[in-house]
């Protein structure tokens, strides 16, 4: 695949970008990007080129999970969203969050708080690593100063709302889910780097291999 203009120029400039000529070698870099556009995928390919992972994705999965998040979630919710068997049901959950913002600001104010605790416990224990943190709303939540530097991945539209249909999402869910974040376009405006993940896996690994020999020099 070719990659559409702007980011082919975001890619050709990593070279003489002058924040690539100032990173320390121990850095943070916060990956970011659209629903279905491709993060984990990236992030699975900075982990084999030996940085540090952390999913917030997978934090806030945890943070759900917790017998501790339970009574917040039973308050801010109802007992509807919980399965029989006493678990936080997710799909139930989604319901609620992506057709309503307040009900998304009340899931985030309970999960946020924790999942950003342990995230950055983690990068404050071991501060001589080269850490990549996965996070969708990473503008959403001007979390960028915390970070080196921002990476964005993307794709278009029509690619994103083919993968969310192959998760069994309809057309109308992907669009809400796809609404309730801020506009790719924007997030890659705003990205310092990003990456176009419309091709094969191999494209995508060209991109961040090259974006990793830049802050390994």
């Amino acid at each position: 695949a070719t990659a559409p203009p702007l980011a082919r120029r975001r890619i050709s400039r990593l070279a003489g970008n002058a924040l690539f000529r100032t990173l320390p070698r121990r850095m943070r870099i916060a990956l970011t990007g659209g629903i279905a556009c491709g993060k984990s995928a990236a992030s699975a390919i900075f982990a084999s080129l030996g940085f540090s992972v952390i999913s917030t994705d997978a934090l806030a999965h945890q943070v759900l999970a917790a017998p501790e998040t339970a009574p917040a979630l039973r308050e801010a919710f109802g007992a509807e969203i919980f399965a029989p068997d006493g678990t936080p049901s997710r799909p139930a959950l989604a319901a609620h969050v992506f057709a309503s913002a307040a009900a998304r600001a009340r899931l985030e104010a309970i999960l946020h708080p924790e999942v950003h605790r342990r995230w950055l416990a983690a990068c404050d224990a071991a501060p001589d690593r080269r850490w990549l943190i996965e996070i969708p709303l990473l503008f959403e939540k001007n979390l960028e100063t915390r970070f080196d530097f921002s990476v964005c991945v993307h794709c278009t539209l029509p690619v994103q709302l083919k993968r969310m249909a192959t998760r069994g999402l309809t057309a109308a869910q992907s669009h809400a889910r796809i609404a309730a974040q801020l506009p790719l376009d924007e997030k890659i405006r705003r990205a310092d780097c990003c990456l176009f993940n419309e091709g094969s896996l191999a494209f995508l690994e060209l991109q961040a291999r090259r974006l990793a020999n830049q802050t390994h020099r």
